[in-house]
């Protein structure tokens, strides 16, 4: 008699992985806005004209926005229910809602690094270019080798204030702690770009 086959579940993707995979799209679909010179304040995640991001997982039951949103009517100062909530906001195209509810969920954990940029990177996609930069500014006073935070620093510099002769100092800084990969391609290739901007004394040689 053969023997049934054993049904093998589905592997469940961690918690730290699925931000780790938001916090890449969001740095994927930056690249390309600046890489075409889209971005500007008008630009939204979602509902935009230029990119319409891949669809959210379905959630996982209780997870939902209306769940999460009586977890937190239930525990206003629950900062992982603040927290699952504004990405679930973020997921659903809702920044405002958001950017306000990251801040919340940093307030009652100020030492979540990985919250305070997820906090960065949505207010730069509102345009708040100066909550993202001193959201990035303390994220770097506490980790001044936290390689993602240059990264993000960089282009709120010079996309969003224009400053490119400091954006590209930030993605130098970059480039120096990640030293190899795709997003260290795509960094220098920025600076290549942002160099082009500077005034010819500036310019770097």
């Amino acid at each position: 008699m053969a023997k049934q086959a054993k049904r093998v579940s589905p592997k469940k993707i961690s918690f730290r992985d699925q931000r780790k995979k938001r916090q890449k799209i969001v740095f994927i679909v930056l690249t390309i806005f600046l890489s075409l010179g889209l971005l500007s304040s008008s630009v939204v995640w979602l509902g935009g004209d230029y990119f319409s991001p891949p669809p959210p997982n379905e959630p996982a039951e209780g997870n939902t926005v209306a769940d999460l949103e009586a977890r937190v009517k239930e525990k206003p100062d629950d900062a992982q229910a603040l927290a699952a909530l504004a990405r679930a906001y973020f997921d659903a195209g809702r920044l405002e809602e958001a950017q306000q509810t990251y801040e919340k969920a940093l307030a009652q954990n100020p030492d979540d690094g990985a919250l305070r940029l997820e906090l960065a990177m949505t207010s730069f996609l509102r345009g708040d270019y100066d909550k993202a930069i001193a959201a990035l500014e303390e994220e770097i006073k506490r980790r001044p080798d936290h390689a993602e935070a240059h990264y993000l620093y960089g282009q709120v510099l010079a996309a969003g204030k224009k400053d490119y002769a400091r954006g590209i100092q930030e993605l130098e800084k970059f480039v120096a702690l990640a030293k190899t990969g795709d997003d260290v391609a795509r960094a220098r290739q920025m600076i290549a770009e942002w160099q082009k901007n500077l005034p010819a004394k500036e310019s770097v040689k």
